[in-house]
């Protein structure tokens, strides 16, 4: 799956960002311990391998000609490669009734130790800052989103939230991000990898 950072960006003159770790040609977490977690509620939408991804921060629609700018303070983000796993479930949302139906907007995985992910959010957030540029204010719960679903979709959730309690990845190196931009369609979100970050950027990821 991709590790990554996502900057949006659409086509012109707006781009929409995304900042993530990783990229889609070097897949940095292992999605085989996914395949299993992805199924089993209705009216979920799951993710694609492709649309596997952590994000890192959100910036939005951007006019094409500030990408250079964003690219340039990005590049300047100096960080140690830590080791990451997906560790546990959860869900957006509201939680279920009495009935046991939840109203969920996303299911997701987390992330075993969180320190060194926030440590890299708040480097950009300071970066990003600096040239003026917002990325989206809400707190930084790092997360790979597993499902989807369509505003006021009622679902039982419960038993699966169970079943995949125990979810884990093998331990990963993130030695990158990498900024996206970032298209909606019917079929989902298709991420282009626009620039790489960080000291493997350039070269081959470790183990």
């Amino acid at each position: 799956m991709n590790n990554e950072i996502i900057i949006h960006c659409k086509v012109e003159p707006i781009q929409k960002l995304i900042a993530k770790c990783g990229d889609q040609n070097s897949p940095q977490l292992a999605i085989s311990g996914l395949d299993l977690s992805r199924g089993g509620v209705e009216n979920a939408f799951w993710q694609r391998d492709d649309q596997l991804h952590l994000t890192l921060a959100f910036i939005g629609d951007v006019y094409c000609n500030e990408r250079l700018e964003i690219e340039g303070t990005l590049s300047t983000v100096q960080f140690t490669p830590f080791d990451m796993r997906l560790l546990g479930v959860g869900m957006f949302g509201r939680q279920a009734g009495y009935d046991g139906f939840a109203q969920p907007r996303a299911l997701w995985a987390g992330v075993a130790d969180k320190a060194p992910l926030a440590n890299l959010h708040d480097k950009l957030n300071f970066a990003l800052d600096r040239v003026g540029v917002r990325v989206e204010q809400r707190a930084f719960k790092p997360h790979v989103t597993l499902a989807r679903f369509k505003k006021g979709t009622r679902a039982r959730v419960r038993d699966w939230m169970g079943v995949n309690s125990a979810l884990t990845t093998p331990s990963q190196t993130v030695g990158h991000f990498t900024l996206f931009s970032s298209e909606l369609t019917a079929s989902g979100s298709y991420y282009t990898p626009e620039s790489r970050f960080g000291e493997t950027a350039h070269g081959d990821d470790g183990d």
